[in-house]
């Protein structure tokens, strides 16, 4: 061997380390560094990309949650992606672009993108990146969010000359807070506030405060998420009137109704017995008032003591004059009728075009009914649920209370309307 053949293995093997040393540059995974939120039922990308730029299409890149490593919600490996995945996440996760002008992963973008959020996708999601001898890995946060409805404000007079303003809304995930503002931008202090969950995780809320005439013209309440996200409702108390005194009709009552002596209480004869099927819609008793403006409040009794809450009923209004009920498809807004029906196994349902399905938990035992006819509006209240229809301006007539009444499969029907 001579010294010129030792020099080129040397040289030879220099050669080929620096060339090994050039192909283990190190990455960083980077990732927000703040929570990502996101509503559920929505889809959601959530951003991760290594450091220096450069072409992941060789390398490894793994989603999983906490100590799902081997059990991964996305595993893009071989230039592919993987089947081993965690089952929920099935037909639901891919690799996305994080803005649009990423070079996906050609540029190192190995964001995930997230179909169909469910509240139990709230969790820590970890990016981990691995080439030949570099690897890292990255933590994401994701929380979930329902934006709920926006809050009925509904309020009733009390005997000391202040209004009592209730303010319900539901659909929040998770926990919302509750503030009252006046017109001119002060809090009001809320009496106080209760939060239920439902079967399907979302928060209804309910909060109340009590407000002289004098103190305010307008009330807000406000609820909202940590994320910022708020729906308001408010309603302006002045011209608020006294809860109004509600009889029926004698004139017009079925003749299978009975009514009380004060003309407050109706209930079924008891020598009637139902022969048909579906909602007998021509058992309908009609309130004697009749209203051209203003605000009017009643409340209709629906259990009795030691008797369980009513099954079929339908309350609301009416265009004065229209008291010949007929089929369901004719107790339209367009033909005078605004009404909230509970109809058996049916369920609850208001009247609108076309008809909203609501739910009601538990079944309501007394139901409170407010009538706004300048604003148009017909708000229906119970301890499980408030709700508003708007009445088209067109409706501009006299109104009568109308209280529709089921008697199948119920015996000693009893309705009473009380101020």
């Amino acid at each position: 061997m001579n010294i010129l053949d030792d020099v080129g293995r040397v040289n030879h093997q220099e050669i080929f380390i620096l060339e090994c040393v050039s192909l283990s540059v190190s990455f960083t995974v980077v990732v927000p560094g703040d929570p990502i939120a996101a509503h559920v039922g929505s889809t959601v990308i959530v951003p991760c990309w290594i450091s220096p730029p450069e072409n992941a299409e060789a390398l490894e890149i793994r989603w999983y949650r906490h100590d799902q490593f081997s059990n991964p919600v996305l595993l893009y490996n071989h230039g592919k992606i993987q089947d081993v995945q965690e089952e929920p996440y099935r037909n639901r996760t891919s690799l996305a672009l994080r803005s649009d002008q990423s070079g996906g992963l050609k540029d190192g973008d190995v964001s995930l993108r997230l179909e169909k959020l469910t509240f139990q996708d709230e969790d820590s999601f970890h990016c981990y990146v691995s080439g030949e001898s570099s690897y890292d890995s990255r933590e994401v946060v994701l929380k979930i969010t329902a934006l709920g409805s926006a809050p009925v404000l509904f309020p009733k007079p009390l005997d000391d000359g202040r209004v009592n303003i209730s303010c319900r809304s539901s659909g929040w995930y998770p926990k919302p807070s509750v503030s009252w503002t006046s017109d001119d931008g002060r809090a009001l202090r809320p009496g106080g506030s209760s939060h239920s969950r439902g079967a399907d995780e979302m928060f209804s809320v309910h909060s109340w405060t009590a407000v002289s005439l004098s103190d305010a013209q307008l009330v807000s309440c406000s609820i909202s998420l940590r994320t910022g996200e708020l729906k308001e409702g408010r309603l302006n108390i002045q011209g608020i009137v006294s809860s109004v005194e509600i009889t029926i009709d004698r004139e017009h009552l079925h003749p299978d109704l009975k009514l009380s002596k004060d003309c407050k209480t109706v209930r079924d004869s008891k020598d009637y017995h139902h022969t048909g099927e579906g909602f007998p819609f021509q058992f309908c008793a009609f309130g004697a008032q009749r209203f051209t403006s203003g605000r009017h409040y009643w409340e209709v009794e629906l259990a009795q003591t030691n008797t369980p809450p009513k099954n079929y009923w339908l309350i609301g209004v009416v265009k004065h004059g229209h008291f010949t009920t007929r089929d369901r498809s004719a107790l339209t807004p367009s033909a005078g009728f605004w009404f909230l029906c509970s109809d058996g196994p049916h369920g609850f349902y208001t009247n609108t075009e076309p008809p909203v399905k609501l739910s009601l938990t538990p079944r309501p035992e007394r139901l409170g009914v407010l009538l706004d006819y300048d604003e148009g509006l017909l708000s229906t209240k119970s301890l499980s649920l408030t709700f508003s229809l708007t009445v088209p301006s067109w409706w501009n007539d006299l109104l009568n209370s109308i209280l529709i009444v089921q008697v199948i499969c119920e015996k000693n029907i009893h309705f009473f309307i009380k101020a």
